[in-house]
């Protein structure tokens, strides 16, 4: 049976390694349906099985995973398991403040249930503007932490991995100083915190492994 592959289903938290919690996916995402289309795709309906062919895009709110091929396996709670090629597949997905989390590699492992996303071969991960090259990546869309390594099982030697982390903005309200006069002086007021502003699109990267990336 070939069709145009339509599926919605439920996203749960998981627990993972790496980054500030401040950076943790947009909730709302969590309560948004799960998209997956494909031009052709064959269905098992018995065994929840979907075999996705031609522009594969996987959708939950921000959330979003691009490809040229791939599988889905339902699961006994609802959620799925897909398995994506392509060069490269495409992840995307805006964190609650309001930065994107934007991934490249040759494959990517995503499962629903959990929310993890895998990267395999030549992977690439932005947070906001902080960068992790690696030729594997794991990253959890519930809480923003990720690790990366050579290979999944660390069984093998290679290129390592890279991180290019940019300057944080700097609290100018709070300071070290003491006055030369030793005459305490009145603390600065507190300085309000920026607005998040949540930007309907991530920023276009000028890497090239994010050409093919909408």
């Amino acid at each position: 049976m070939k069709h145009n592959v339509l599926l919605a289903l439920a996203v749960l938290p998981a627990i993972w390694l790496l980054l500030p919690m401040d950076a943790v996916a947009e909730k709302a995402d969590r309560k948004e349906k799960i998209n997956i289309n494909a031009v052709d795709g064959d269905a098992d309906a018995g065994k929840g099985f979907y075999r996705l062919e031609k522009s594969v895009v996987i959708t939950q709110g921000t959330l979003k995973l691009t490809a040229d091929r791939g599988t889905a396996q339902t699961t006994p709670d609802d959620n799925y398991n897909a398995i994506l090629t392509g060069k490269p597949v495409c992840f995307r997905q805006r964190t609650d403040n309001g930065d994107w989390a934007q991934g490249v590699s040759d494959r990517v492992d995503y499962d629903s249930g959990k929310g993890i996303v895998e990267l395999f071969g030549n992977a690439m991960l932005f947070i906001g503007e902080d960068q992790t090259v690696a030729n594997y990546i794991i990253y959890n869309t519930q809480t923003s932490k990720y690790e990366a390594r050579e290979s999944k099982g660390r069984a093998s030697e290679g290129k390592g991995v890279s991180f290019v982390l940019q300057p944080r903005e700097k609290d100018e309200s709070v300071t070290d100083e003491k006055p030369a006069d030793g005459v305490a002086k009145a603390a600065p007021k507190p300085v309000a915190k920026k607005p998040v502003v949540k930007s309907a699109t991530p920023a276009k990267r000028n890497e090239p492994a994010f050409s093919r990336c909408a």
